[in-house]
């Protein structure tokens, strides 16, 4: 991974640069080539050596591919967007069982599942966000993306010290806040360095997951 990390990082700048400009079409282009790279990623990796943790890995991202897609449309088409949370929703599903395939349940990830969740609430009545064009499949994602977040913290405490544990749970936190700040862009304060925050979070997130699956498997 470490040799996709410099054309990564010059491609998400790119694609920083032609979201701030609103550039719709070259921005989306962009950002499905940044998803597809960690999901070629990981198919070498399971090419190379075959794991069910990275066969589900690699369903899970090129299921976020495709959302990735229909989320450039989140305030051009409701229906797209919806399109997109579900294959999203999909994709953590993905994800949380790879999680659960690389380290059996530890009770700290329901802790931690309790607490994001929290913040989720917390997030959306202090700010009000009127989700309800999105629902119930807005709610079933935040679900989905606590777990991941929350397993996969959990999985770095159980890996403590091998190889993929803290690149996995640092991944899965930074998805989850990734998705926070997304919720406070589209319902609360529109500027346009919240969804830059959004993007960084994103993308970091999913090359640590995608990084972490391949050391870890």
């Amino acid at each position: 991974m470490q040799f996709v990390l410099i054309p990564f990082t010059i491609c998400f700048l790119l694609y920083i640069r032609q979201e701030n400009l609103y550039r719709f079409r070259t921005a989306t282009a962009l950002k499905i080539t940044l998803t597809m790279t960690l999901a070629v990623c990981l198919i070498v990796a399971l090419a190379r050596d075959f794991s069910p943790v990275l066969l589900a890995a690699t369903v899970g991202m090129l299921l976020c591919s495709g959302g990735d897609f229909y989320l450039q449309y989140i305030r051009r088409d409701v229906r797209k967007f919806t399109r997109g949370i579900i294959l999203f929703g999909l994709g953590q599903v993905c994800n949380i069982m790879a999680l659960f395939l690389l380290a059996p349940y530890h009770w700290s990830g329901l802790a931690v599942l309790a607490a994001l969740l929290a913040l989720a609430v917390a997030l959306k009545g202090i700010g009000r966000w009127d989700t309800s064009a999105n629902e119930p499949w807005l709610t079933i994602y935040t679900v989905l993306v606590a777990m991941t977040a929350a397993k996969s913290l959990s999985v770095a405490i159980v890996l403590a010290g091998k190889p993929g544990g803290l690149l996995l749970g640092l991944g899965g936190l930074l998805f989850f806040l990734s998705d926070m700040v997304l919720g406070i862009w589209n319902y609360r304060k529109n500027h346009i360095l919240l969804a830059d925050l959004n993007w960084l979070l994103y993308f970091a997130g999913q090359f640590l997951l995608c990084a972490g699956y391949i050391a870890a498997a």
